[in-house]
């Protein structure tokens, strides 16, 4: 009965991807890789537990870009995926899509160690390990494909259980584990994202307190860890790892994105409410942000704003500690800071949604009914954003401007893979359009629905 419930389940997570029409060739490309990975995400997301939190998203994409230099992915786009679980997992999905637990935050004590996880999923992307472990199968078609959709289904909901299930099944019916890596894959995906973090200025020794992180984990609770089983280890790639650092010749090191301060400041805040050991010498700190952060959820944001201004400068200063005073200060009215934080993270970052969005929440806050200018000009470049539309979706509702709200409304059904959905509220916003306003986000909103019809 336990294995007819997981096949049960199993087919509810392909039925998403049964109208996605690819072939072994579409996927053996770039642009197909794409293409699955945008079908994917659509049909996907309602199930991801996504954290939509624009400053999380942002990192993890700037974190991504500064490693993919190092790495020949083409025209490749890079989505990160900050994702609610408390379990430790990172996976990746053909196509440039990057997702992260923020349980993984409880083990990982340093930024360098973040990109060592990083660097070695993008690894796994680069030298297209998905599609060259389906490709050495014997056989390769259509049910392979639906194999690996459910797997990246089932794992990145972080349903272990049935991903654990699946990965066994898969074995048997294409003899090879349509998730989980080969020892070889492990390897060279060890050998190049150690390359790549070196070269990006990151102490490569990282990659290895990682692994040894995950040694210990493995001895603690087996293989019922979903990033051990599709990312096994062995006493192989330990050792070849442990040879190469050695051989290493260290790279010039160069600044990292954040502090260590700031850096430990994000960890507090993206463990919030995760009873898990933390690797951290002085946990004051923590104990504060998350005592704020209590206060924020409850409303009381005055007093939350007096405790934040009571955190060292340090940590006031930081990247974190700035999108932290945007939020509170806006909620407490203290209008001229949170302006002071946007233009400030707006400087340090141009090409960022989270000051956008906190413009956004700004203009609410204050009563404005016009639409801060630079929402357009990002999500232009940007439309996939799900917390951009969501943010628009805000906007509309406070000022009560339909044509907005029908707009957000299609963007997020489009982004969910409802595509007759999206059409609907395209319809309605092109009736409740004023005239006076340029239509060309109406086109645009067209233009992703016609694509995804034909995707």
């Amino acid at each position: 009965m336990r294995r007819l419930g997981y096949a049960l389940l199993a087919l509810i997570l392909f039925i998403p991807l049964k109208s996605v029409a690819f072939s072994a060739s579409d996927i053996a490309t770039p642009d197909g890789e794409i293409a699955f990975g945008n079908s994917w995400l659509r049909a996907m997301r309602g199930q991801l537990n996504e954290r939509l939190d624009p400053f999380c998203i942002d990192l993890l994409e700037t974190w991504l870009t500064r490693l993919r230099n190092q790495y020949p992915l083409s025209n490749i786009p890079l989505t990160g995926l900050c994702l609610e679980s408390h379990q430790f997992n990172a996976f990746a999905v053909p196509g440039g899509i990057i997702g992260v637990n923020r349980g993984v935050f409880s083990d990982l004590a340093s930024e360098a160690e973040i990109m060592a996880v990083l660097s070695h999923e993008l690894a796994h992307l680069s030298q297209r390990h998905h599609y060259r472990q389906l490709k050495n199968s014997e056989k390769f078609s259509m049910g392979t494909l639906a194999t690996l959709a459910g797997l990246l289904a089932a794992v990145s909901t972080q349903q272990e259980q049935v991903a654990q299930s699946l990965i066994i099944g898969g074995q048997a019916a294409i003899k090879s584990q349509a998730l989980a890596y080969s020892r070889d894959f492990e390897t060279e995906a060890d050998r190049i994202g150690l390359e790549a973090l070196n070269h990006t200025g990151y102490d490569p020794s990282a990659m290895q307190r990682v692994m040894n992180i995950l040694a210990k984990k493995e001895t603690k609770i087996g293989q019922n860890l979903i990033f051990l089983r599709t990312h096994p280890l062995s006493l192989e790639r330990v050792s070849d790892l442990e040879s190469r650092l050695r051989q290493l010749i260290e790279r010039e090191r160069f600044t990292p994105v954040m502090t260590d301060i700031d850096f430990q400041l994000f960890r507090c805040v993206q463990t919030e409410g995760i009873e898990a050991p933390f690797r951290v010498t002085n946990p004051d700190p923590c104990t504060q942000v998350q005592q704020i952060l209590s206060k924020y959820r409850s409303k009381n944001y005055s007093q939350a704003y007096e405790d934040f201004k009571n955190l060292p400068d340090a940590a006031q200063n930081s990247l974190t500690g700035q999108d932290l005073m945007i939020s509170i200060a806006i909620k407490a009215g203290h209008i001229k800071r949170a302006i002071e934080g946007i233009e400030y993270l707006s400087l340090l970052f141009p090409s960022w949604i989270t000051p956008v969005i906190a413009r956004i929440d700004l203009a609410v806050a204050t009563n404005q009914t016009k639409l801060p200018k630079e929402f357009r000009d990002i999500a232009t470049k940007r439309p996939m954003r799900l917390d951009l539309w969501l943010a628009l979706n805000r906007f509309a509702k406070h000022t009560k401007q339909q044509h907005l709200l029908f707009e957000a409304r299609g963007w997020n059904a489009l982004l969910h893979g409802k595509i007759e959905a999206a059409q609907r509220q395209l319809t309605q916003a092109i009736e409740h359009w004023p005239k006076a306003l340029e239509r060309k986000p109406l086109k645009r909103l067209r233009a992703a629905i016609k694509i995804a019809e034909t995707a």
